[in-house]
């Protein structure tokens, strides 16, 4: 499925909130997503292809534990 970088980040961060304290993550999350894509594409990007909504829940899932684990930026090396 298609969807566009905007859709894709306001769908891991309602994932993200629905976990108690993430608030904090999920801006946290968005901001490092934007830079992890403007480093990995180098024009601008409007649409991303998810494979589907467990992508989604993957991503936020994984970002959770990377937290936890205190390994962030092991999480966006292997993104």
């Amino acid at each position: 499925m298609k969807l566009s970088v905007e859709e894709v980040i306001e769908l891991v961060k309602e994932e993200l909130l629905c976990y108690e304290d993430m608030e904090q993550y999920a801006e946290q999350w968005e901001k490092e997503f934007l830079q992890w894509v403007k480093k990995k594409y180098a024009k601008k990007v409007y649409v991303m292809t998810i494979k589907d909504e467990d992508e989604i829940f993957e991503i936020a899932d994984s970002y959770i534990d990377a937290v936890q684990q205190n390994s962030v930026k092991e999480y966006w090396k292997t993104f």
